[in-house]
């Protein structure tokens, strides 16, 4: 009898794990929404980071279309690089959060930190301003403070903004960084990544989960919600989260920097407690639901899950929600950094603009702007799409030619104004990707990132779609003088330590500026 149901307990495990397997098997196949998220590259250690020089792919929640999903060279969630030297004369202003603000659904150029940088810098003079996104998918407070206090550069920020979403304070109580001892004060916690962790994170059927909790709760109201979540020992998690805002602020205004928290536009924080603590702390905070509100009167009316700044099928921004969500940051930045005033017209021309130079991407190469206009266009380009380097393809800044040839190899590498051209006249690409590595050595090396000085050189790995023959991929080069290029194909992508070089050449530069 005892044996009987053993096997029945086993074949029924068996069947349970089978049907999950069947479910996983079609999600991935059929539903390929969540291939982003569970092939996410993440480097665990001290804090859960992006690794840096990382390529991978994310989809558009709606069309399922995929966007090319970079970190540049300090893991940022930007399509471009930054530097020492790029950050001690200029204002900079950085952005810590979680998957509001990382903003992976949408290609880098169309989330709120880059319309923001844009705008903020068509009126500042002759100082730039760097708007930085450190922001990273389910990031709570706890790891952005720790991001913050580990960065060796956080001492040239001057502005350091936390945008909090309604689920910190409880993602942070149950699997934070930090945690009060008995005196109330935080205590640093070492939590060390789970197996079974690491397995429901490849899940897809973990994001199908997650992803139906969101639009049950969305559906809820924000007192519902709160009551739903509410936790046994309500008042602990609330205190955890005003210590580690005193030490977030504490630290930031310490470094001389000013620090602010943003409130998200779809949450009433007033309902959790948060803005209560808040508003005791002396915390300066910038409150979108309010600004999205002013801008669109319909929106306070509206149920987020029903909101055209959100996307149909995911609760974060869709591009039209990054849009206003850089308008409305940019006016309280404006006033913070003493920028002459924009009027709101010429504010929403100007993101126009800039967004012109990335939607234009898909239209036909006859159908693009010349001149001036086209010239500008081009130039946005090349600053905030760096990484992806599809603009020259649309307008390339010169033609490669016999007199700029610096490498003969699988792919002829040419060198001109700052500028790598890869050509392979006779490829047999089509509509598909090659990963290519790229090395680049400084004339000084204090020129490097920090984490690439025991190395001796930049790594700007990349990968090139191409769509059809002559294969030609661009690459932007650092602004710093170069001493020498190393550069080859990879059969495997570069995040692959068993992959191979296909080619490998190098090119030594004297005074190529």
């Amino acid at each position: 009898m005892r044996r009987a149901i053993v096997v029945n307990v086993a074949l029924l495990l068996a069947s349970c794990v089978a049907m999950l397997l069947m479910f996983e098997i079609a999600l991935r196949l059929l539903y390929p929404k969540y291939d982003h998220l569970a092939n996410q590259a993440i480097v665990y250690g001290q804090w859960r980071r992006r690794p840096p020089n990382h390529r991978g792919t994310s989809r558009d929640p709606d069309t399922h279309v995929p966007h090319a999903f970079y970190h540049n060279n300090w893991g940022l969630r930007q399509n471009r690089n930054f530097s020492a030297k790029n950050l001690e004369p200029s204002m900079n202003v950085g952005f810590f959060g979680d998957s509001f603000t990382e903003n992976s659904r949408v290609p880098a150029p169309f989330s709120f930190t880059e319309p923001l940088d844009y705008l903020l810098n068509v009126n500042a003079g002759p100082r730039e301003v760097n708007v930085l996104n450190f922001g990273m998918n389910e990031y709570g407070m706890s790891q952005s403070l720790h991001r913050y206090e580990t960065w060796k550069f956080r001492q040239t920020l001057d502005h350091v903004f936390y945008v909090h979403c309604e689920n910190d304070v409880r993602d942070d109580a149950d699997r934070g960084m930090f945690s009060l001892d008995d005196a109330g004060q935080l205590a640093r916690m070492d939590r060390p990544r789970s197996i079974v962790g690491a397995f429901l994170s490849k899940m897809h059927l973990s994001y199908l989960a997650l992803d139906a909790t969101g639009r049950l709760t969305a559906l809820l109201s924000d007192r519902a919600k709160h009551q739903m979540f509410q936790r046994k020992d309500e008042e602990r998690p609330l205190a955890l989260f005003r210590q580690q805002l005193r030490r977030f602020k504490a630290a930031v205004e310490q470094d001389g920097a000013s620090f602010t928290l943003v409130y998200l536009p779809m949450e009433d924080y007033a309902a959790s407690g948060v803005e209560d603590i808040v508003r005791a702390e002396g915390v300066e905070t910038i409150n979108l639901r309010n600004c999205f509100g002013e801008r669109d009167p319909t929106h306070l009316q509206t149920p987020w899950f029903q909101s055209p700044y959100r996307f149909r099928r995911d609760t974060h921004f869709n591009k039209a929600g990054n849009r206003l969500a850089a308008s409305c940051l940019h006016q309280f930045l404006a006033g913070r950094l003493g920028l002459p005033e924009l009027p709101e017209e010429e504010v929403g021309q100007t993101i126009d603009r800039y967004y012109a130079a990335f939607e234009t991407l898909a239209e036909p190469r006859a159908k693009q702007d010349n001149g001036v206009a086209g010239a500008e266009l081009a130039a946005l380009r090349r600053k905030y799409d760096a990484l992806e380097g599809i603009w020259p393809e649309l307008g390339a800044p010169w033609a490669p030619s016999r007199d700029k040839l610096v490498i003969r190899a699988d792919f002829d590498v040419y060198l001109h104004d700052g500028w790598l051209a890869y050509v392979q006249e006779d490829c047999q690409v089509d509509n598909s990707y090659l990963d290519f590595y790229l090395h680049v050595v400084p004339m000084d090396a204090q020129d490097l990132p920090a984490h690439r000085l025991e190395y001796g050189f930049d790594n700007l790995d990349f990968s090139y779609f191409f769509r059809e023959p002559p294969c030609t991929a661009w690459r932007p080069l650092p602004d710093y003088p170069i001493a020498k290029i190393v550069t080859g194909g990879l059969s495997e992508s570069g995040m692959n330590p068993n992959h191979k070089r296909t080619w490998e050449a190098e090119y030594v530069i004297a005074n190529w500026r």
